[in-house]
């Protein structure tokens, strides 16, 4: 069901890494439902597994990370920050909404399989020998 006012949202959540991966895929479950009952149009959900967080949360170091990508109105976001606001099994979240520019940019890198990490990133080549051998006539004066 989509209307005028939906826009495209993607949240991020973290749970305990510590979990069970029946509980953990439980948790998501209830998330599926709970968008579900919500006449939210869930259109991506990605398990990034379980990761090491860069500070403590609660006294937990690894989280398991799950993306939803889905269409929604302004509204059920606020139901959904408040649901995982009380739910004591998740450690963080994240909504944010997508606009035009990532919208396109998550479909060219859908459409595009990256063949190296070069390709992927634009790298500068460094000579190193050259860069030494400058630094070295410098010093002699």
């Amino acid at each position: 069901m989509v209307t005028k006012n939906m826009n495209l949202y993607e949240t991020v959540i973290i749970v305990s890494a510590s979990l069970e991966d029946e509980d953990i895929e439980k948790i998501l479950k209830k998330y599926e439902e709970f968008f579900k009952n919500n006449n939210v149009d869930i259109i991506e959900i990605e398990k990034w597994g379980r990761k090491r967080m860069a500070y403590h949360i609660e006294k937990v170091r690894t989280g398991f990370y799950f993306l939803i990508k889905y269409r929604a109105d302004g509204n059920f976001i606020k139901k959904l920050e408040r649901q995982l606001q009380i739910d004591e099994q998740i450690l963080r979240y994240l909504t944010i909404k997508l606009d035009k520019k990532a919208l396109a940019y998550s479909e060219t890198k859908k459409l595009k399989p990256i063949e190296s990490v070069e390709e992927e990133f634009d790298f500068e080549e460094v000579n190193l020998n050259q860069n030494l051998d400058e630094s070295d006539s410098s010093n002699n004066n």
